[in-house]
This record gives structure tokens, sequence and C-alpha cells, in this order.
């Protein structure tokens, strides 16, 4: 697509009305008020961990200089995790029923975030004639109901709804991706102390799932007849523009079998609905899981191109506990990669041949940037020679690094949160939060990848570093199906600032510049979940090994490929 092609979209973004009312004959609850905006130099104490109503905060400054201090950002976060994990009210949804400190059992919950709507709530599956047609969220305060799209069905469509043997309710936690963002399966290896001996067909699998907050519920409500009721392309007609005061959530989990018992206390667990089987003929089943990532991106007056925050469970790439790496790796569901190689390393690697016809190399960068580094291009085949990775039964595995380093700022929040959770009655080894950290925030979106939290990544959401932690600019999958490729196209504009300078155009890194694909791209506003609308609703995917086919299957229905 050509870069005019976001110019267009740009003039074209409109909003629609955030008008907070119900459908299907009924009145919503008011949704929650959110807390006091963060102000230059707030600090976490333990007040904020003993606080009865935690609201995440209404927003943050922003200098008439278009900047803001990185350590208040990080506070920002911290205290909107503080509320979103704190527990939920008894009878209602995403409404603090306590403090921060009650929630500190492994075992806690529901929690705030977990009781938001999962995205086949907020976009639940709807046919007529066989036709996918406008529906609205389920009711916001209704217990959790998931009507899902029947995977491979097309025309007519068929919706499923979801049930348990026995008539049993369904769990708040609806774990229905098992890849990230069609990109790549991820893995924990089933023994740790042998992280080599990976093995997708047997080892624990991590998965995923995303929710919003009612703002948003309400907003889809009271315009799902506006969306487009055929999905057939990218664009909606006019775009979407979501309401200030929207936050959306992605959490990633894995087996709580795959962790020793006696880590178990360093995780927060729920008990879970899977998917087993395949994806056209699924088996849900509830298992327990333990949280290992969230995400959480809140829509604000000062940042209406979202605040993304990102935290992640202590153990998830090295285990703090006894000291060894975890050997996580993911399994890729592209046939090639360009690969944009970080400062530090060469090509060929050290000690490493590549010998491969098919490998191109180019420097698109300049080198003395942070992470300009190189393009490598080349098939799976070859990655073995490169990136690390395994050949176990046909398929690539490769393990999962860190190339960017926490930003100082950011570790120097996360300690405060730390100290100010010692100062909590009773706190001691048992106390969940304090084995999870902010990876990072990002607010402002930039051409300038030396900003701070620039290649904002989260080790086991955006896990390929051949695509997703050091990405920019436009999408990471080019090419047409199904030979795709995971590319790293730099330098092209992915997110639109409209608060800074009349509209600038950014070619933006990590999490923010990923979702600003959705907002140039697809006209979602920085929402993927949009993929579900106009009654098309979400097929769930079961856990398993997802090689190339499959994965690019996937990469279909959800059409996050480019055309």
């Amino acid at each position: 697509m050509k870069i005019v092609s976001f110019l267009l979209l740009g003039s074209a973004l409109t909003a629609f009305a955030a008008v907070a009312t119900f459908s299907q004959g009924s009145t919503a609850p008011s949704p929650p008020p959110f807390g006091p905006s963060i102000t230059p130099g707030r600090t976490l104490s333990t007040s904020d961990m003993l606080n009865t109503q935690p609201l995440i905060p209404a927003d943050i400054y922003r200098t008439p200089n278009n900047t803001v201090g990185h350590g208040d950002l990080a506070t920002f976060a911290w205290l909107s995790f503080i509320s979103a994990v704190s527990p939920a009210a008894s009878g209602s949804r995403g409404v603090p029923g306590g403090n921060f400190a009650s929630s500190g059992t492994s075992t806690a919950g529901p929690l705030v975030w977990e009781t938001y709507q999962h995205r086949t709530e907020l976009l639940p599956c709807a046919v007529s004639k066989g036709n996918a047609v406008p529906a609205p969220p389920q009711p916001w305060g209704a217990p959790p109901t998931y009507v899902t799209t029947k995977q491979g069905s097309s025309n007519p469509q068929i919706c499923s709804s979801i049930t348990l043997p026995g008539g049993r309710p369904l769990p708040y936690n609806n774990l229905d991706e098992a890849n990230q963002i069609g990109q790549n399966s991820l893995f924990y290896p089933a023994s740790p102390a042998n992280p080599a001996a990976r093995n997708p067909a047997t080892d624990p699998q991590i998965l995923f799932e995303a929710r919003a907050n009612q703002i948003e519920s309400n907003w889809v409500a009271a315009n799902y007849k506006s969306l487009m009721p055929k999905f057939p392309i990218f664009h909606f007609t006019p775009a979407i523009t979501l309401p200030t005061g929207t936050v959306e959530v992605k959490a990633a989990w894995r087996p709580l079998s795959s962790i020793p018992q006696s880590q178990w206390y360093r995780y927060h667990t729920a008990t879970v609905l899977t998917y087993r089987g395949t994806d056209t003929k699924l088996v849900p089943t509830t298992e327990t899981y333990a949280l290992i990532a969230l995400h959480l991106i809140h829509k604000t007056p000062n940042y209406p191109a979202f605040i993304f925050a990102t935290f992640e469970q202590v153990d998830d790439l090295n285990n703090e506990a006894t000291g060894q790496p975890t050997g996580v790796y993911y399994v890729p569901s592209y046939n090639k990669v360009a690969y944009t190689t970080p400062p530090t390393t060469t090509f060929p690697p050290s000690g490493r041949t590549v010998n491969n016809p098919n490998i191109g190399f180019s420097t698109s960068q300049p080198t003395a940037k942070p992470y300009g580094g190189g393009t490598v291009k080349l098939p799976l085949g070859a990655a073995a020679n490169f990136l690390g990775a395994k050949v176990v039964g046909g398929l690539v595995t490769i393990p999962v690094t860190q190339p960017v380093p926490p930003v100082p700022e950011v570790s120097t929040v996360n300690q405060q949160a730390l100290t100010a959770m010692r100062g909590i009655p009773g706190f001691g080894r048992n106390f969940v939060w304090q084995y999870y950290r902010l990876a990072g925030v990002q607010a402002i979106p930039t051409n300038d990848e030396t900003t701070k939290d620039f290649y904002l990544a989260n080790i086991v959401v955006e896990s390929s570093q051949p695509g997703i932690q050091l990405f920019r600019g436009f999408p990471p999958i080019n090419g047409s199906l199904p030979n795709a490729t995971l590319g790293n196209v730099r330098n092209q504009v992915n997110v639109i600032d409209y608060h800074f300078n009349g509209g600038s155009l950014n070619s933006m890194g990590g999490c923010q510049g990923c979702h600003g694909i959705a907002q140039t791209r697809d006209g979602f506003d920085f929402s993927f979940l949009f993929f579900g609308a106009g009654g098309g609703g979400f097929s769930p995917e079961a856990v398993g090994i997802v090689p190339p086919a499959a994965g690019q299957a996937r990469l279909r229905a959800k059409k996050y490929a480019t055309r």
C-alpha cells in the first residue's frame, strides 16, 4: 500500500458519537469513574495499595512542548495495573470491589480486568440467512456468554454458542487465541533444565485473550448498526474513532501444570476456558492457567493515540527463583523472515555460516542508530544458522530473546512499586503481585527510535525478534499468501497523532506502532478487535502446533495479511 493511502485514510478518519446508551431494551449500569490524573513527580506509596476504591487514572499531563516524564508515565501505568488487578465488586463487571492488597493471593479473583467483556461478548457472531449481520454486545452485567464463528465456515456462515458439559457456567477467562496475531505459536519446553529439548508436539503452550471496558462496550452498543455488515476488505467507511476512556486488555497465560508446584505462589492463577481438538472441531474445557503478561491500553484526552503499558511475570524469560533460563520459544506461522539485526549482531553471527543463495543482506538503517542494524532476508529453513533455531519434526523452533533492555525510569518505578507493596500489613513471600513488573510504556508517537521504550515489547506477547520486538513502520506481514514473509519494512508511517502538529504521521515502533496499523490501514483506531465487527464474530483457536500452512489459514480468517 502506498503512503498516500495513509494520508487519505488519515483525512477520512471521523468520529462516531460516543453515546453511552444500551441496547436490547435495558439500561446499562454506569461505568466506574476514573481516578485523578497524574501530575509531574507523582510517586507510588503503600496507600495506593490499600485504596479501597482503586481507579485507573483519567489522564496524565502533556506539556505544551509535547513531552511527558517517562517515570511519570510508568507511575500512570502502575496505578492502572493496581486498579485492573484489584478484586471486582461482587455481582458487577469492571468495578473495583476492594483494594490491591486483597488480591495478592494466587487464587484471588475475579479481578477487575477479568470481568471486562471478552472480545466475543463485545462483538458476538450473528447471522441472518447465512450471512453476518451487525449485532450488539452481550448485556454488560450478564454472566459470560461466548457466541463464536465456527472455524472454516464461510457461506453460509455458522455461529456457535460455547457450552460446557452439564451446563456449567463459563469462566470469565476465555483463552481463544493460540497464536500471536497470526505470526507464531509460543511454547515453554517441558524440561526447563534442558531448554534445547524443544518439542512443540508435547510442550505446554501459551494462550491469549483480549477484553474491553464498559465505555467501549457502550459505544459499540450505540453504534453497532453503523458497522459494516459485510467485511470483504479491511476498511470501515467511515473509520472508527473510539471514545475517550476506552480501555482494552490483552493477557497471556501458561498452564499451571507447566510450572513447578513449589513456584505456584509466584503467579496469579484462574480457571480458564481453553479449546482442545482442532480449529474446525473444538472441544471446550476448563483448566487452571497462570497469568504471565498483561497489556493495558487506554485512550485519554491528552493521548488519543492511547497509552500502551505492558506488564510481565518476572520469570517469563529467566526464572528468578532458579537463576536459569526458561527456554521459551516460538514456532513461526510464516515461511520466510526479514530480520533486522540488533546493533551488537554481525552477519553472519560469530562462529556460524549461512550458506544459501536466497539470502540477501542490505543495510536499511544507519548503523549508528541504536537499533538500526541491517536487514537479513532468509527462508526459515536457514533460520537455524542464524537465529539459534532448532528444527523439530519439520517445524522451526526459535528461542525468544530480549534485544532491548528495560528503560531506567521504568526500573526505578518498578522498585518504587515493590517498596510500596512491602509496606502492606502481612506482606510476605506469597504476595503474588511482587512477581510482576512493568516492561515499558508508550504514549506519544514519534519517528525517533532513540525515544525511551520506542521498541516496546513483552517477552511473551511480542516474542519474535525478526518481526515484532524490533518492529517499526508498516505491517510486519507482507507478500501474498500462501508464501507470506515476516518482513521488517521500516520507516513507513503507521500512526497518526492528531494531538500534535495538526495530525503528524509517524513511523512508530513497538506496541503503539503495531496497533497504529489498525488506525491507519484498517480504520480501527488502534484496536484489532474490530476484525470481528459487523456480526462476523471470532473463531476460537485450538491448542496445538500451528505450522505455516495452518498459521496462514488463521491469517486469512483474521484478515491480518496485506493484499
